[in-house]
């Protein structure tokens, strides 16, 4: 975006000589810090459940991205409680505004200027946490729903040169499965069910 690439132009000038490499290349991530991975299941109840945002860089390394998530496929927008960008580390510098529109968390982002400051994600593997979105319950019905991270013509990932490699990343999915709360009266049907097969046990080991 072009916020991102503003805060850019002193690398990019020091940098110009750096060509790009046709295989320069990233990928974006979605990991659930309650499972670790892309896929977690929660009860339509839970709150508090905190998507992780990773970039990964490819061959040519990576000076930082500003991404989206898209959560419209799963809630409205009074289901996201809290969203944060994440510099530090080697991309230390926040590049524009972290904004959630309603149905998508825009410019998740942290980035680096080197050789001035910081050192960015030098090498293919290495990867940062550029933020998380949070979200409150989500009353979907029970099944798997797609939070997407999508290039939507904004976002913006750059290889270690200052080059948009956007077209070449990979933005990964992740999936929440999501259960509906049980209801009292299920609740009480299903102990009342328990509680006959306990009495059932008990008579038939005393007629032993």
């Amino acid at each position: 975006m072009r916020k991102f690439i503003i805060g850019l132009v002193g690398s990019l000038i020091a940098l110009g000589a750096f060509a790009g490499s046709a295989s320069a290349s990233a990928t974006i991530d979605l990991i659930w810090s309650g499972s670790g991975n892309a896929t977690t299941s929660v009860l339509s109840s839970d709150t508090g459940i905190v998507l992780e945002v990773w970039l990964v860089a490819g061959p040519n390394g990576s000076q930082g991205a500003g991404v989206s998530v898209d959560y419209s496929a799963i809630c409205g927008a009074s289901c996201v409680t809290a969203f944060a960008s994440n510099p530090g580390g080697p991309l230390p510098f926040p590049l524009g505004t972290t904004v959630d529109t309603g149905s998508r968390v825009t410019n998740i982002n942290a980035g680096s200027l080197p050789p001035y400051v910081g050192t960015g994600l030098t090498a293919a593997g290495q990867s940062w946490m550029l933020g998380t979105v949070t979200f409150s319950s989500i009353a979907a019905g029970a099944g798997l729903n797609i939070l997407v991270t999508a290039n939507d013509g904004t976002d913006d990932v750059l290889d270690l040169a200052g080059n948009v490699i956007s077209g070449t990343t990979t933005f990964n999915v992740a999936t929440i499965n999501v259960a509906p709360v049980p209801e009292p009266g299920t609740l009480s049907l299903l102990g009342m069910g328990l509680g006959g097969l306990y009495m059932v046990g008990r008579r038939s080991s005393r007629k032993r």
